[in-house]
């Protein structure tokens, strides 16, 4: 059985085939033998050949009396009874054998389907309805090497691609939500910068409290944020962009950029303390601006919003690398915090 559970359908079905035909002939041979040893017995001592045309028939009792040189010889033919069993084997080598057939043929289709179909198709049925319903937490086991085992087998591959696939896509428009999010505050802190710079000008110009070299350096910061703000708001109308940012690496000078950052921080700052300490003595630095202040203002805007006295910014270099630190004096995460947010 487990040999042709684990054959092909066309190697399983042809066995199957063969060891029907088998049992039948076995069984409609013996049932011709023993339909013909019954004939014998009956016709036993009730059958023997006469030439003389000398004989007298008894209708009543089927008996015939036959005059043989003399003597007298009697002969009863078959009763009812043994008539309908004589011809009633002859009815049994043909019927039985006929009827094997049939029954075989039945027997053996049903106990292939239950061996061989049954449980394949039902995984398969199964599974189809799972498909449709969207549900795709089930798994196909049929392991047979046939050709319904590799068809249940490439249904669980087509399976397992199609979850994966939805989680995959689940997961895009949850980094989508968060991309969205983020934008948003993104594009609030450069904006702040702005509006914290246009003060700044309100108040001083009418006053003449500006030098030329003041002037031109807070518009040199404000074209800054106003690039960053371009650049988000071309991310904005491409989120593949958002997710697959290039990093353009300049050569920038580093007194110009952290005197750039002070000043930004400083348009940020309200009425709590912000310090800024640098320890970088390298004449230029290799990085992408704008990804660089983005990446200082978010940390900055959060420390401000969770601090209680101060927020320390820190740039400095450690083995050939530009760092910077934001730390703010505030409570921190507790252990549940941390634990959701992983």
């Amino acid at each position: 059985m487990d040999k042709i559970k684990n054959a092909s359908i066309k190697r399983s079905m042809t066995l199957t085939f063969i060891i029907t035909i088998c049992m039948i002939g076995v069984f409609s041979g013996i049932t011709i033998f023993m339909a013909n040893q019954s004939q014998q017995e009956i016709l036993k001592n009730k059958y023997f050949m006469v030439k003389s045309p000398d004989y007298e028939l008894d209708k009543s009792t089927n008996k015939y009396t036959i005059d043989m040189d003399g003597s007298i010889v009697e002969w009863h033919g078959l009763s009812m009874a043994e008539n309908i069993a004589y011809y009633g084997c002859y009815a049994a080598m043909i019927g039985l054998p006929v009827l094997s057939i049939i029954v075989g043929i039945g027997s053996a289709a049903a106990i292939y389907y239950r061996m061989k179909l049954k449980a394949p198709i039902l995984q398969l049925q199964e599974g189809m309805k799972r498909i449709q319903d969207n549900d795709l937490d089930f798994s196909i086991g049929y392991s047979s090497d046939d050709e319904l085992g590799q068809l249940c087998r490439s249904m669980e591959k087509m399976r397992k691609e199609l979850r994966h696939n939805n989680k995959t896509l689940w997961e895009t428009l949850q980094q989508r939500k968060l991309l969205n999010t983020s934008v948003a505050h993104d594009l609030r802190t450069p904006i702040t910068v702005l509006r914290g710079y246009l003060d700044f000008l309100e108040k001083n110009i009418p006053q003449d409290k500006l030098t030329e070299e003041m002037l031109m350096d807070t518009i040199s910061s404000m074209q800054g944020a106003v690039l960053r703000l371009e650049r988000y708001a071309e991310c904005v109308r491409d989120v593949e962009k958002i997710e697959s940012i290039e990093i353009k690496r300049e050569q920038q000078d580093t007194v110009s950029l952290l005197k750039e950052m002070e000043s930004n921080i400083c348009q940020l700052e309200d009425d709590k303390k912000v310090v800024f300490l640098t320890d970088i003595f390298l004449p230029s630095i290799n990085i992408d601006k704008s990804v660089v202040f983005r990446v200082l203002e978010n940390l900055l805007q959060n420390a401000m919003r969770y601090r209680k006295e101060k927020v320390i910014v820190e740039v400095y270099q450690r083995d050939g690398l530009f760092l910077i630190s934001v730390k703010d004096d505030g409570k921190g995460f507790s252990e549940e915090d941390l634990r959701q947010a992983t």
